[in-house]
């Protein structure tokens, strides 16, 4: 029989506002939040019990004490911990004040068995696309190097996978991210968020995982659009859709992972 896994689930972009019922991109953001954390809570009674969640980033849409109030509302009675990251969308004071506290945190990383997860933040103040900072690359670079015989699992909001050509919607210093990590050899999975789709590939040996929103899904362009082309003016959107993804991380190191899609 194989050893028991860490179980870990995967929420990302629930871009919460501060109005109940209100609407954000024509989606209510809190109830499809609400659905499908209660679809993963009946999953938990069927058998397949989390061991703790990361929410990838874009908790919160505008960035509000209240926003992030209600979030907690949903998150609190999980009775799991919870790990966050920052996106382009989240306000640090109110998100460690309104959110974040008892076992709802933002720390930089934590030790589960054998397994090492490290949180970085590739927000950009007042910018869409993302960026890790000398600061968040050399803190990246200590957590791997302190604990080599841990196996690493990185979670941040801009993945660094170009998913999409068009600049907002990338991680600009992609590159550095991968030729920093092509001198560890700890590193089984990325998770990430921001794309509001689904993508699973594997890049020097390493799982490149893009998890979609809770909200609603984006259908972006394949080649690069004309320079001053709009966000919108190319991308579709999904609003009946939401998921989150679940994860098994073994002692051996190996990644069992699915993206379960919330029913209507």
């Amino acid at each position: 029989m194989p050893a028991k896994p860490i179980r870990l689930v995967q929420i990302t972009d629930t871009h919460l506002i501060a109005e109940p019922g209100a609407e954000v991109y024509g989606v209510d953001s809190f109830a499809t939040l609400e659905r499908t954390l209660a679809q993963m809570t009946q999953i938990k009674s069927d058998g397949w019990a989390p061991d703790l969640v990361v929410h990838s980033g874009d908790l919160s849409d505008d960035g509000t004490a209240e926003s992030y109030r209600r979030l907690r509302s949903l998150l609190a009675p999980l009775a799991l911990p919870v790990y966050c990251v920052r996106g382009n969308h989240d306000m640090r004071e109110e998100m460690m004040t309104s959110l974040c506290g008892g076992q709802i945190q933002s720390v930089r990383s934590v030790d589960i068995e054998t397994w090492r997860i490290i949180f970085l933040d590739s927000q950009v103040p007042r910018k869409v696309h993302g960026h890790l900072d000398a600061e968040e690359l050399a803190a990246l670079d200590g957590a791997l190097g302190t604990s080599p015989d841990r196996h690493a699992l990185i979670v941040l909001h801009h993945g660094p996978l170009t998913v999409c050509p068009m600049p907002v919607c990338q991680l600009d210093n992609a590159e550095e991210l991968w030729t920093l990590l092509g001198r560890r050899s700890n590193v089984r999975a990325i998770l990430s968020g921001h794309n509001h789709c689904a993508v699973d590939e594997v890049r020097q040996g390493i799982r490149a995982l893009v998890t979609p929103a809770t909200s609603l899904q984006f259908e972006h362009p394949k080649t690069a659009p004309p320079s001053g082309t709009g966000f919108w003016e190319i991308h579709g959107t999904d609003r009946q859709r939401q998921a989150w993804r679940r994860l098994e991380l073994y002692p051996d190191g190996a990644v069992v992972t699915e993206v379960v899609w919330t029913k209507p």
